[in-house]
């Protein structure tokens, strides 16, 4: 609206509401044509009467100011209820005047919680009483259903609103019937007792069972237009909680440390840190490099294969030996052996008194402490204590 327009006063009752009727007043003025009643009354038909537009001195009558009245006060009525914001309800002297309602009026229902919109030319029949071609809109609030033993039909107010709450000791198993209005979705809480079923359903279709889990846990349901089916977000592509099977490349949170011991998915990413810190004190299999002071099994003594050797191996199997340098004056000499042996040694002696050197082996004086040797010649000796096989 252009705001050049002048902003129009507030009407808030009805021009003469006070107008004491029928002194001041004709309410309601009439449909039907009055010149054959009162000659110069009014009437929706003719409005003021042509004689009243006609002088007096030629013949003409005077308007009646109550008919004024009565006219100014129907239409500043409708004006003051539009300027509150009120919408008519169904009126059957109404709907049979004018030959049933328009397509797309809107009415209030009688409880005042919800609309009406009318899909069908010329409609007549009363929505407040599920006449067809209205539709609900709009409408607020809950309706109280209570079930016992039978089926229970829905009332078109009480389906008006979206909050259904069923209740009540049911005795066997109960069908709540509800409208067929394509698209309309309602909040179902079923709070009755007993061990039966209510399911919801249209007079002719199919319908869904409504768990009893009260207003805690509603059931949302809509009517397709020969059905009342669940509203249910569709699970295509969704996996269920229980005994999901995934597809594709499914992810989920690493879990730290990688000691966790939970029952929390373990990704790849914490298979891979749980195996690198299990492996953590552990050698390669190739080329291993070991720390510490690692062992192994001893091989047996003349082993001679891959096994790993170890230092008793080593000892067992290595040719250790003792060698030194003594002078003999007399002949005769005692060699002691800084450190005992671990075995008792083949001692083999070089007597440098002539050349070549002559070789000498000591029978039966070897110990692990040392060995004596004497042969009556004096000179330089070299010995060796060998380890014997």
């Amino acid at each position: 609206m252009a705001s050049t327009l002048v902003t129009p006063l507030l009407i808030s009752v009805p021009f003469g509401v006070g107008a004491a009727n029928p002194t001041y007043i004709n309410l309601p003025i009439p449909v039907p044509s009055q010149i054959s009643i009162t000659v110069n009354a009014a009437s929706f038909t003719d409005g003021f009467p042509p004689n009243t537009m006609t002088p007096e001195a030629s013949g003409g009558l005077p308007f009646f100011g109550q008919d004024l009245n009565g006219i100014l006060w129907m239409v500043s009525a409708y004006c003051a209820n539009f300027a509150a914001g009120a919408l008519p309800t169904y009126n059957a002297t109404l709907s049979g005047d004018i030959s049933g309602y328009p397509v797309g009026c809107v009415l209030v229902n009688t409880n005042g919680d919800g609309l009406w919109i009318n899909t069908v030319s010329g409609n007549t029949t009363n929505p407040d009483a599920g006449g067809a071609g209205w539709f609900p809109s709009a409408g607020i609030g809950d309706s109280q259903v209570s079930l016992s033993s039978t089926n229970r039909t829905l009332t078109a107010l009480e389906a008006v609103r979206p909050l259904i709450v069923l209740s009540g000791a049911i005795t066997g198993n109960i069908n709540v019937i509800f409208p067929v209005n394509t698209g309309q979705q309602w909040i179902i809480a079923n709070a009755c007792t007993g061990a039966f079923t209510v399911t919801c359903k249209t007079a002719s279709g199919t319908g869904v069972a409504i768990p009893a889990t009260n207003v805690g846990a509603p059931t949302s349901i809509y009517c397709d237009g020969t059905n009342i089916q669940n509203t249910g977000v569709s699970t295509a592509g969704l996996a269920p909680i229980n005994s999901p099977a995934l597809t594709g490349t499914p992810i989920a949170p690493t879990a730290s440390p990688a000691t966790t011991n939970t029952t929390q998915i373990a990704t790849t990413a914490f298979v891979q840190a749980a195996i690198t810190a299990g492996l953590a004190g552990y050698a390669r299999l190739a080329s291993p490099i070991f720390s510490g002071t690692p062992t192994a099994p001893t091989p047996a003594a003349g082993d001679s294969s891959l096994k790993l050797a170890t230092t008793a191996f080593v000892g067992n199997a290595a040719p250790d030996y003792r060698a030194g340098t003594f002078n003999s004056v007399n002949g005769t000499v005692t060699v002691t052996f800084s450190t005992p042996l671990a075995f008792v040694p083949l001692v083999i002696v070089q007597w440098k008194y002539a050349s070549p050197d002559v070789g000498h082996v000591i029978p039966g004086s070897e110990t692990v402490n040392g060995f004596q040797y004497s042969n009556g010649n004096a000179g330089l000796c070299n010995y060796y204590a060998v380890k014997p096989r």
